[in-house]
């Protein structure tokens, strides 16, 4: 959330603009997660389908993210940097579930 949200403000502060800034720091965000979730996180050794799984869901949730934001932005008037929070607040729950269950699920031994 840090490294995106100080991404994201950098971004809106040169750019102006919400959306371009908030795709932008989620895709270079999204490099630095993986890595924190894949190996502190999860503690997960799973190589290329976890990645697979991950970059789907970031995609997802840039998407759902862009959204909101842009709804909490331009439609109820909420300024840019308290939006990026609620959104991701809203996101990070979905996102932490998602990879838990699914894409760094431990393998159950038999």
């Amino acid at each position: 959330f840090i490294v995106d949200y100080i991404l994201y403000s950098l971004f809106l502060i040169i750019l102006s603009n919400v959306t371009i800034s908030n795709i932008l720091s989620r895709i270079i965000s999204a490099t630095f997660n993986y890595n924190m979730n894949k190996k502190v996180v999860f503690k997960s050794s799973t190589k290329y389908k976890s990645a697979i799984e991950y970059f789907i869901l970031a995609i997802i949730i840039l998407l759902l993210n862009t959204a909101l934001l842009n709804l909490f932005v331009n439609v109820f008037n909420i300024n840019a940097y308290i939006s990026k929070i609620i959104t991701e607040i809203t996101l990070s729950i979905l996102s932490y579930l998602v990879q838990k269950n699914i894409i760094f699920k431990k393998e159950v031994a038999r």
